[in-house]
């Protein structure tokens, strides 16, 4: 389980490596109906929607079209999970940064609330602390980074030992603490 971003300048692979590694599936949209509606159910979309900071709630009872490119593309990443798409390419593309910083928190907290696997491809490179992914892959450097390992080099936590008397000298007061 857990999210993994391949991240890199245009051009450098990233869909091609999603393409040729997970057969990406088209996600279904009707444009007849409004954009809950597209939905498995009113109650799944919500949960997506505010997943995805798609939080207008008056453009969920509007339909799809009507979306600016912003909005659409939140819509597009909630329903691809609701039709069980685990894989984002352009990833915030679309968005201003603000909005895409937002964006990756709240696909951040969504995960962590429902362990899953999930394939991201971003250009962008100010969404890494904020989607906090479980692994990095960085097209341009070629290098795969596990951002989740407690013993990276240089991150391991350190340790404080501290020994203390035995339960005996407590009772006889020889004991400090």
């Amino acid at each position: 389980d857990g999210i993994v971003l391949i991240v890199g300048t245009s051009g450098s692979g990233k869909t091609t490596i999603l393409n040729s590694v997970f057969e990406q599936t088209k996600i279904q949209v009707n444009y007849e109906k409004t954009v809950i509606e597209n939905f498995s159910t009113a109650e799944r979309g919500e949960e997506l929607l505010l997943a995805c900071g798609l939080r207008t709630i008056p453009a969920w009872f509007r339909s799809p079209k009507t979306l600016s490119n912003g909005e659409y593309h939140r819509f597009e990443i909630a329903l691809g999970l609701d039709q069980g798409n685990r894989i984002i390419d352009e990833f915030t593309s679309v968005v201003d940064r603000d909005t895409a910083k937002s964006l990756a928190l709240s696909i951040r907290k969504y995960f962590d609330r429902n362990p899953s696997v999930l394939y991201i491809a971003s250009c962008h490179r100010d969404i890494v602390d904020w989607l906090d992914p479980d692994w990095v892959y960085d097209t341009d450097l070629q290098v795969l980074d596990n951002r989740r390992s407690l013993f990276r080099l240089g991150t391991r936590p350190e340790l404080t030992l501290t020994i203390r008397s035995s339960s005996a000298d407590y009772r006889s007061g020889r004991a400090h603490v």
